[in-house]
């Protein structure tokens, strides 16, 4: 299928963690436990933030190992942090939801036959337990959904964000993308992405303001500008 071109926004592209899913406590936990375990200090607030937040996990082991890491290393740890991570998820199930506003957003994109993806740093474990409970391929192609395969380049490269606009045949510069980190904003303006929604559920919106290259600061998707699309 041909990519379209117009002015008017043609594909939606999310993020996941953080963005679709407020789960940004849950990773921090798991990664400050293997920080914690590696080198006796958990990462810090400014290190979740810069080299975690966003990232794969190839991305942030080798940050915190200050080197490249072999698959097999990576598998390791990776198991065991995403171990931490879903027992956290599993003993909160109050907020194992979808962000308010999302679902109805996702009917309405159907219905206006804009088409939608999703780009996360999350690998293939994660993104079957979220499958599993949210029921995302409802409204996703899970054959199109772009994630942490070991193997594509971490935001702040485009990769994800190129990928997730050529599966669903969107050209980038007619796609929004909702996201929640720095490293995703640099990876979606690195895309060609048209306009940037942020996500940030505290309603801080000082890290964003001033960022020319984020369209819309909101805290859940109930407040998103849908004038916005064109």
């Amino acid at each position: 299928m041909g990519k379209e071109v117009s002015t008017k926004i043609r594909g939606i592209i999310f993020d996941f963690n953080g963005t679709l899913f407020f789960d940004s406590d849950k990773h921090e936990y798991a990664w400050k436990k293997i920080s914690q375990a590696f080198r006796s200090d958990p990462f810090s607030n400014e290190e979740m933030s810069t080299y975690v937040h966003g990232r794969t996990n190839r991305s942030i082991l080798e940050y915190l190992f200050q080197h490249e890491i072999s698959d097999d290393l990576l598998n390791d740890y990776v198991l065991i942090k995403e171990n931490y991570y879903k027992q956290a998820c599993l003993e909160d199930p109050v907020n194992m939801k979808l962000v308010n506003g999302a679902v109805e957003l996702f009917e309405y994109l159907m219905a206006k036959n804009i088409r939608i993806n999703i780009a996360t740093a999350a690998e293939i474990t994660n993104l079957n337990f979220f499958n599993k409970q949210f029921g995302l391929e409802t409204w996703f192609d899970k054959n199109k959904i772009v994630y942490d395969d070991f193997n594509i380049r971490s935001k702040p490269a485009p990769d994800m964000f190129l990928k997730a606009a050529d599966n669903i045949g969107v050209n980038p510069s007619n796609c929004l993308v909702f996201e929640d980190s720095e490293s995703g904003i640099i990876a979606a303006k690195n895309a060609g992405i048209s306009k940037i929604v942020i996500i940030d559920p505290s309603g801080d919106k000082s890290r964003f303001l001033n960022n020319p290259d984020v369209a819309q600061i909101i805290t859940d998707f109930t407040k998103f500008d849908r004038s916005c699309l064109g």
